[in-house]
């Protein structure tokens, strides 16, 4: 009876895994890097006070946010770190992912977040920041373009506008730039949803598994014997 329960097994394992709708993903990408966007500075003396430097994104579908990228094109900064809100209009508000601090040097960053999920039709906001860091110094200009020269940034579906942060006494002040995009990209990958087939197959086949251990029990099952007269 043991082979009756693993095959049963085995054909749901199989089937499903034949059966099951893959995983999707969509990428907002804007690869354009024309121009090298004010400093994001690490430090807040010689009035060089912007700590966050980003771009606003709608997602095109409900998912987890699976990778996103910037470039600094010159940097002397020490280090930075990736950072992803929540985004109102106006500002940040939940944060929802921060990376490890790593070097500032110049070239592409890469962040690949994991448990960071999105919801279809709700704006985001992912941003380069030296915020916070103790003992940072030095300067970066990020990748980014003008699209009203060349850039054709604003025909890009669900890409939002830069926004920089700059640091004042009384914390960080967020501003939207229309006339700017970073050089940057963000992919959303929804999870793989099983097909009608597959849950009917479940059914079916747990049901054949409790017939199996049904019948098992009643065969190992003691029959009672008849009192002798």
């Amino acid at each position: 009876m043991n082979r009756i329960v693993k095959a049963t097994f085995a054909a749901l394992t199989c089937f499903g895994a034949v059966v099951a709708a893959p995983a999707s993903a969509d990428t907002i990408a804007n690869p354009a890097n024309s121009y090298g966007s004010p400093y994001l500075s690490g430090s807040l003396t010689g009035g060089n006070q912007t700590q966050y430097f980003g771009e606003t994104f709608t997602a095109p579908i409900s998912g987890n946010l699976t990778d996103f990228q910037f470039t600094l094109n010159t940097s002397t900064l020490q280090s930075v770190y990736g950072i992803v809100f929540a985004w109102d209009g106006t500002g940040p508000t939940t944060e929802l992912y921060r990376s490890a601090v790593r070097s500032g040097a110049a070239g592409l960053f890469d962040f690949a977040p994991t448990g960071v999920l999105l919801t279809q039709g709700k704006t985001y906001v992912a941003f380069l920041s030296t915020f916070g860091l103790t003992g940072n110094s030095g300067l970066a200009t990020v990748g980014s373009c003008l699209p009203f020269v060349g850039c054709a940034s604003n025909s890009i579906p669900n890409l939002g506008t830069l926004v920089i942060g700059n640091v004042l006494g009384d914390g960080p002040v967020f501003n939207s730039l229309s006339y700017l995009d970073a050089t940057f990209s963000a992919t959303i990958t929804a999870a793989a949803v099983p097909e009608p087939a597959t849950w009917v197959l479940m059914i079916v086949g747990m049901g054949a598994v409790g017939y199996a251990l049904r019948r098992r029990q009643r065969l190992e099952t003691p029959q009672r014997q008849p009192a002798n007269g």
